[in-house]
């Protein structure tokens, strides 16, 4: 019995051996950190103990919260558990206390916005006052000079609004905009630096118009608009302009309203669109500077805590909703034929037709005669009749803007169900959707036929005119045409007036050349050798046209002239022609043709001309190729 007893002492002391033991690790293991050490709104600082091994469990930690201005603070956490709010100095600096647990202690705090800050207007356009003084001197320009600003050189310069200079501006969107220059009067087309708003044109999304709405309505309110680069928000050594893979020029665009402002009357257009609730996020610190990304997250902070446009769960008045399951369903696609469209119109050549509205969706009904990528034109008939007098017949066609890839080809019958918009002088539809798999006949584009055989509109080159309003309508011009070097004289200075191409240079940018990305090319023609009825021409930028050794990717294929090229970059033949073994020079010969291909009437985004124009969308759409003798 002695021997047991002796047994069960030893087991119980070995017990308490081991349960002490284990305490003593767990003490020796309690330690904490702050897990929002990385924020940029705020800190934690003046812990009460070292973070050391003589921690326990159970031990009070205090420390002091404080947030950066334009923040409160939120809340503050050991372990995802509320801590001990100790004296609440401001809404802004707080000591808090937590007991320590086993382990690590993960104490964090998370910061809100001041939601009833403008933080458009506390934003201010960050250059010195000589600058600011420079920039404005250029208002009342009247012929290029060097001595000015260049947005392309500089990285800064006023832009020609229409309500100071009769200069021009196209708005394509939420986030990008053309405009023209003050100095030299080029175009820019600005894409907005650190937003993205929701799509508007080729697809079309939620918030999207409402955003491209807003930012039109801005500079329309605008009396001056100061463009701004990357270099000059970040402090860079270099400022001069920058662009993106489509050659849309990176710029924070600033405006006012103040017919004669200073400096700090300036908003950035950009920011404002975050602050507005506009945009789908900003860019990164590392993009952007910390100073600029710090302004356009509290603009979309304040976006989110004021519920604001795409923040605030209600209804897009400028949005169709066609899913039925939607509270806000605003109807199935309604069915209209391309003639009504036209002719509700004030002109066949205008496009003022009520049904244009960028928002509602409707089904139309057509043939489709060329495509261009995942983009097409189709028209109300396959094939039409000279009308008895023999005049060219009525024909409606409009072409369908869409990046996606269909199988929706040349002589297909087709519904197409879009929003209709205009661009360039013409209607056309967006926002289309297209599915081969349990296709959803309420919204998608379907194919009726196909097969069919498209017939040209044969015209002499007198009959093609704007009063006939043959828009987006396969052609034929019956006239040989003779392309040529038109120019054109702006301040004093020379220049074709045919353009484009990958292997010209994009003299956008003096300091930094480059070629151009896209072959769209624009030439002009007539039917004489040396006069004759001009017409404007454009080949698309995804077709290629050959004559011998020959490949159009330049405009002077067509109207001649010497082009050199440099596979090695675009500065070895701009500004200066430097002589190397992989110079390549090619003297083209101006070239006649006959045309068959899409008629569309050209409106310049100045609105200040108004031509009808050839498109060539199809290699095969010129025949009779050849060099004028």
């Amino acid at each position: 019995m002695k021997q047991l007893k002796n047994i069960a002492l030893i087991i119980s002391s070995s017990f308490i051996l081991a349960s002490c033991g284990n305490n003593n690790s767990n003490e020796a293991n309690v330690s904490y950190y702050d897990a929002t050490a990385s924020s940029l709104y705020g800190n934690i600082s003046e812990f009460s103990k070292a973070n050391d091994d003589n921690l326990k469990v159970g031990d009070e930690l205090e420390f002091k919260v404080k947030s950066i201005d334009d923040f409160f603070i939120e809340s503050v956490t050991n372990n995802g558990k509320p801590a001990t709010l100790v004296n609440n100095i401001s809404a802004s600096e707080q000591v808090y206390k937590v007991k320590l647990e086993s382990g690590k202690n993960k104490i964090a705090a998370s910061y809100s916005i001041d939601a009833s800050i403008d933080f458009v207007n506390q934003f201010k356009l960050n250059i010195d006052q000589e600058t600011f003084d420079k920039v404005m001197s250029s208002k009342s320009l009247k012929k290029a000079d060097d001595s000015y600003f260049d947005f392309r050189k500089d990285g800064i310069e006023l832009i020609n609004l229409p309500v100071n200079n009769s200069g021009f501006i196209n708005y394509v969107d939420g986030d990008t905009t053309h405009v023209e220059t003050m100095n030299y009067g080029y175009t820019v087309k600005i894409r907005y630096l650190g937003i993205d708003t929701p799509e508007s044109t080729s697809e079309i999304e939620e918030w999207g118009k409402s955003a491209s709405n807003y930012n039109k309505s801005r500079f329309e309110a605008a009396k001056y608009v100061i463009l701004e680069s990357q270099g000059w928000a970040r402090g860079d050594e270099v400022k001069s302009a920058t662009a993106d893979g489509n050659q849309r020029s990176l710029a924070y665009v600033w405006y006012t309203t103040s017919a004669n402002p200073t400096l700090n009357d300036f908003r950035c257009l950009n920011l404002e669109m975050v602050y507005q609730g506009f945009s789908q996020g900003i860019g990164s610190i590392e993009d952007m500077g910390k100073d600029f990304y710090m302004a356009f997250d509290k603009a979309n902070r304040s976006a989110k805590a004021n519920a604001r446009n795409q923040y605030s769960g209600q209804k897009d008045a400028n949005y169709y909703y066609y899913d039925d399951k939607s509270p806000y369903f605003d109807g199935y696609a309604k069915e209209i034929t391309m003639k009504e469209l036209y002719l509700t119109g004030s002109s066949l050549s205008a496009t003022d037709s009520p049904y244009c509205d960028n928002k509602t969706l409707y089904k139309i009904h057509g043939y489709v005669s060329r495509k261009i990528g995942g983009a097409f034109y189709f028209q109300d008939k396959p094939s039409y009749e000279r009308k008895a007098d023999n005049s060219l017949p009525e024909a409606y066609g409009l072409y369908v803007f869409t990046y996606a890839q269909t199988d929706i080809r040349v002589g297909d019958e087709v519904n197409v169900i879009g929003a209709l918009s205009v661009y360039g002088g013409c209607y056309q539809m967006q926002g289309i959707s297209y599915s081969t798999l349990n296709p959803n006949l309420d919204r998608d584009t379907q194919i009726i036929s196909s097969g069919n055989k498209i017939v040209p509109i044969k015209m002499s080159a007198d009959e093609f005119d704007s009063k006939n309003g043959l828009n987006n309508v396969l052609i034929e011009i019956e006239d040989t045409l003779y392309s040529y070097n038109k120019t054109s004289t702006y301040q004093g200075v020379t220049s074709d007036s045919g353009e484009g191409g990958v292997e010209e240079v994009n003299k956008y940018n003096d300091k930094y050349p480059f070629y151009n990305t896209s072959n769209k090319l624009i030439f002009f023609a007539r039917t004489g050798v040396n006069d004759g009825k001009e017409f404007r021409v454009v080949q698309d930028q995804d077709i290629l046209v050959r004559y011998g050794v020959e490949v159009s990717r330049s405009y002077k294929f067509y109207t001649g002239g010497t082009l050199n090229y440099n596979p090695k970059g675009a500065q070895y033949v701009y500004p200066t022609v430097e002589e190397s073994d992989s110079l390549i020079t090619t003297t083209y010969k101006a070239k006649k043709f006959n045309f068959v291909g899409i008629s569309t009437n050209y409106l310049s985004t100045s609105g200040k001309t108004q031509q009808y124009s050839l498109n060539i969308v199809n290699s095969a759409d010129l025949s009779n190729l050849g060099e004028i003798a």
